[in-house]
């Protein structure tokens, strides 16, 4: 198979912006593994929230798309108020349907916005890793807590979407957990670090190839498929990741982080 190899330092912005756009109206349907996600960030949060009867009276969500992850911050925070981020207004306005009206959209890059806060909950379901530099930006957010104000996120660990990396060579370089710990352990206490994976299955290559366009995630990929490539692609797709009844599988590996500024 011929490789296209691409790195977090070379994702092309504007590419992401638009594969991003035209899966808005598909995303929600297809987007299996970063609901999953959401659900259990959701419950992380919860269980804290409970813990320490903590209740934000400002909160940010970093990348709402479509709300999968707003409906349960929202219903979770509803005396705070909220400033809802996203580069897409059309996927934007979805999340919105989920929003108390003391709601404000900010619709920008959220690594080049200056955030000014206080913001007494940061949140961010399956984004960061889209970042150029996804470490220092997490540090700069912290300029915009105070002590015991919370930083919650998920995103996604080497190994994330295995199968395409092995057989194109293309995908994004993912911080591992480690990093994540050296970037934060500085400004944050972590409460909470969770590693995990989720593996779907798939009907065939092709139906893989259709789910991560319709949830935007080849926003990184070249275009440089051929009749031919996809041919050989599906080959050895079948041939390396195929299950006994003839399905193949995609497998996503997620982190969950719950962090407390110091």
């Amino acid at each position: 198979m011929e490789t296209m190899e691409r790195t977090i330092s070379e994702i092309d912005q504007e590419r992401v912006r638009r594969k991003f756009n035209r899966a808005c109206s598909t995303y929600d349907e297809s987007a299996v593994a970063q609901q999953q996600i959401a659900r259990h960030l959701s419950a992380v949060w919860e269980i804290y929230q409970q813990k320490h009867g903590f209740q934000p009276a400002t909160a940010l969500e970093i990348g709402c798309g479509t709300g999968g992850f707003t409906r349960y911050l929202q219903s979770s925070c509803t005396s705070a108020v909220w400033t809802l981020n996203d580069l897409y207004p059309a996927c934007a306005e979805k999340a919105l349907r989920f929003c108390a009206v003391n709601t404000h959209f900010v619709c920008a890059d959220a690594t080049a916005y200056p955030w000014i806060g206080p913001f007494e909950l940061i949140a961010s379901s399956s984004v960061f890793q889209w970042f150029p530099a996804p470490g220092p930006f997490v540090q700069r957010l912290a300029s915009c807590q105070k002590s015991g104000d919370v930083l919650l996120f998920s995103t996604f660990l080497p190994g994330n979407l295995g199968e395409i990396r092995e057989l194109t060579g293309q995908g994004l370089v993912y911080p591992s957990a480690g990093q994540w710990r050296d970037w934060l352990s500085s400004l944050y206490d972590m409460e909470h670090i969770e590693e995990s994976e989720i593996r779907l299955l798939f009907s065939s290559p092709k139906a893989v190839l259709r789910h991560l366009k319709e949830t935007g995630v080849t926003g990184n990929h070249a275009e440089f498929w051929t009749p031919g490539r996809l041919r050989a692609f599906s080959a050895a797709y079948q041939e390396r990741f195929g299950t006994v009844n003839q399905q193949v599988t995609l497998t996503y590996r997620p982190l969950y982080v719950l962090a407390v500024r110091k």
